[in-house]
């Protein structure tokens, strides 16, 4: 029988314990939350996956081609046909919308173990929440891609500006736009996790996870980096498959002196071993997603003190203590 004791989120806790209980709360929740984003987000990663896999084997037949025959033609007619331009849309379209049931699917899971306390999670009352936070999330990422071309702009117009005064000055604002990205990336990743716990409004949530985050970028940034490492790791121990099979296309269209292109099969093959490990790839982002989640209860703890709050306020509704000979 499994020894169940939940997770307390509000509660501050050093780097190694966020680490911990990032892989705790996977431990406990391997099963129900393996079977959400399964069931929600591996529809449209799968079919992403299909797709992307069969654009990486037509653009490394097409690049060996032109390798081997020197015509830039066959490129270039590639490039200006509209099924080209169709397929990049729709892998854009379908990559978001994976993306953001992953991540939605994530958050609302831990949303709903905070709430019921257990890890016997519904996947409808998942698969209801998801749903409900859909456009929400979408909307996040259309915001984002917004804010990033207006920024954008104004960055072009200051770079343009600088250029008509010294060229050093340009190579300068080159490194801290560079930087400022980096830290406003960090400082805004908070947001979702924020929209979904608190329900705030976009603009609300990205003053508050700077606010946050304010005195603890560092921290933030070791995390999501220790624990992306660790994904990225173990993706590219499941990527191997399709990396010898890359290998092994590769060798083969220069093993003869006339061009061959690989087989249907070997296609079928490359295609299905990198769809599995674009599958495999959004799975293992649970792990940065679940430790921005518990450093957002942490940072929110360390700074409000509602874990806190809330022992001090059930203090009076405990009973008396059993009891027992104290010990020092």
């Amino acid at each position: 029988m499994e020894n169940f004791k939940a997770i307390e989120f509000h509660r501050t806790r050093d780097f190694s314990n966020k680490v911990n209980v990032t892989f705790e709360f996977i431990r406990q929740n391997f099963k129900g939350l393996g079977k959400s984003l399964l069931f929600i987000a591996g529809p449209p990663v799968v079919v992403t996956g299909l797709m992307l896999g069969s654009f990486m084997t037509d653009l490394q037949t097409l690049t060996r081609s032109m390798a081997r025959f020197g015509s830039p033609d066959t490129i270039s007619d590639s490039f200006m046909s509209p099924v080209f331009w169709l397929q990049i849309f729709l892998m854009i379209v379908f990559s978001v919308v994976s993306s953001v049931m992953a991540l939605s699917t994530i958050n609302n899971y831990v949303v709903l173990y905070d709430e019921k306390k257990t890890n016997k999670i519904e996947f409808s009352d998942v698969w209801e929440r998801v749903r409900s936070t859909f456009w929400m999330y979408f909307g996040t990422v259309f915001f984002f891609f917004l804010l990033l071309i207006a920024v954008y702009v104004v960055i072009v117009i200051f770079v343009i500006v600088l250029a008509k005064i010294s060229t050093a000055l340009v190579v300068l604002a080159g490194f801290a736009i560079f930087f400022f990205f980096i830290y406003a990336a960090l400082a805004a990743s908070l947001t979702f996790i924020i929209r979904t716990y608190e329900k705030k409004e976009f603009f609300e949530a990205i003053g508050r996870s700077f606010m946050l985050i304010r005195g603890k970028w560092w921290s933030t940034f070791g995390l999501l980096f220790v624990l992306s490492i660790i994904g990225t790791v173990i993706s590219y121990i499941v990527s191997i498959p399709y990396y010898a099979l890359t290998f092994v296309n590769a060798l083969h269209s220069t093993s003869t002196d006339a061009f061959e292109a690989p087989s249907s099969s070997m296609n079928i093959l490359s295609i299905a071993f990198f769809s599995v490990s674009y599958l495999i790839q959004v799975m293992l982002s649970t792990l940065p997603n679940l430790g921005i989640a518990f450093q957002y209860f942490n940072l929110v703890e360390r700074k409000e003190a509602p874990g806190l709050m809330k022992h001090i306020d059930n203090l009076g509704n405990e009973g008396p203590a059993p009891s027992h000979e104290e010990q020092y």
